[in-house]
């Protein structure tokens, strides 16, 4: 059995997880964690709005926090010089 986040569900309501709510389970909770939450649960963990738990993912990303997946448009320019 594989132990990617494709392969795992929300410990309390049982729903698939994204790698974005695997990340920012680690990310708000503990990085140790082997069972994680979704968006929805996370929220109520933590008494906000998922709107707020979309917002933390976004900072965390443009933060450049390795626990997240990045997507090409968050991508850094790492050139050097002219060409």
């Amino acid at each position: 059995m594989r132990s990617d986040s494709s392969m795992t569900n929300c410990m309390n309501c049982g729903r698939p997880l994204t790698a974005d709510e695997v990340a920012v389970h680690r990310k708000l909770v503990s990085r140790e964690a082997s069972r994680f939450m979704c968006k929805s649960c996370l929220a109520a963990y933590f008494d906000v709005t998922e709107d707020k738990i979309d917002r933390k993912i976004i900072q965390f990303k443009r933060q450049g926090c390795l626990l997240f997946a990045h997507d090409l448009s968050d991508s850094i320019d790492l050139t050097i010089g002219d060409k």
